[in-house]
């Protein structure tokens, strides 16, 4: 079963609630640092742009670190607010995954097929 990235956003918001950055080096760190990598560049993108619209995260363009300028993002206040719904949202999802992996196993346990 293939994963669609649902939480790509509260990633990129955890991400640049750390600090600003661009969207090839947060998809260097979804690559790096999720245990399980939902996300390629298209949907991180996509995601960065809903973001944006949504009005959780700024663009701006960057000059002093390349010859060619860079679009970095940062989050916003809102964003900040968005952030902690995704963690209530995540926390909740959670508790409901546990509880289907331990009712899985102990129905696993006693019917051994």
């Amino acid at each position: 079963m293939k994963h669609t990235g649902r939480h790509t956003g509260a990633f990129l918001l955890l991400f640049l609630a750390e600090g600003d950055s661009y969207g090839g080096k947060l998809l260097q760190r979804c690559e790096d640092e999720l245990p399980s990598n939902p996300i390629d560049s298209a949907i991180l993108y996509r995601t960065l742009k809903q973001l944006e619209k949504d009005g959780a995260v700024e663009s701006y363009l960057d000059t002093s670190l390349q010859d060619k300028p860079v679009k970095m993002y940062k989050i916003t206040e809102d964003g900040k607010r968005k952030l902690e719904e995704f963690q209530k949202d995540i926390v909740e999802k959670l508790r409901n995954l546990t509880f289907f992996i331990n009712k899985y196993e102990g129905w696993k346990e006693t019917n051994h097929d």
